[in-house]
């Protein structure tokens, strides 16, 4: 499970793809971008970055506020990282700390609400993309 601190905490490291932190030095996979480093939790953000560094180095939007919702808590809910994960109600995967996402879709009667697997507090009405990891 990754650390997310608090927002009164500062980590040393931070990830800019997905956002997680850590202040343990050689945890984070070090790499250079126009002579600044930068710090990833995996190869899989690392890759994220390399491909359009620009989106994760100019980023200067502000996430939207949180929107209250409610959840069928005996609805299966999975991890979209790891779908052997399962349980039921929403909740956060234990392997990578992820949202845990319904499994199967919400009834059609019920408002849908766009969520960012890596930043579960990013909730819009509509599909579109994360305003902190670009996903």
């Amino acid at each position: 499970m990754h650390d997310h601190p608090s927002k009164e905490e500062k980590s040393k490291y931070t990830d800019p793809v997905c956002g997680m932190s850590t202040d343990q030095e050689g945890k984070f996979i070090r790499h250079e971008h126009d002579g600044k480093s930068y710090y990833f939790c995996s190869k899989h953000c690392l890759a994220a970055f390399k491909t359009d560094p620009d989106k994760f180095t100019d980023k200067k939007e502000e996430a939207p506020p949180a929107v209250e919702h409610t959840h069928d808590s005996s609805q299966i809910y999975t991890c979209p990282m790891h779908p052997e994960v399962e349980q039921k109600g929403p909740g956060s995967c234990p392997k990578c700390g992820m949202a845990l996402e319904p499994k199967t879709p919400a009834p059609a009667a019920e408002q849908v609400k766009y969520t960012c697997p890596m930043h579960p507090e990013i909730v819009r009405d509509g599909p579109g993309s994360c305003p902190k990891c670009g996903r």
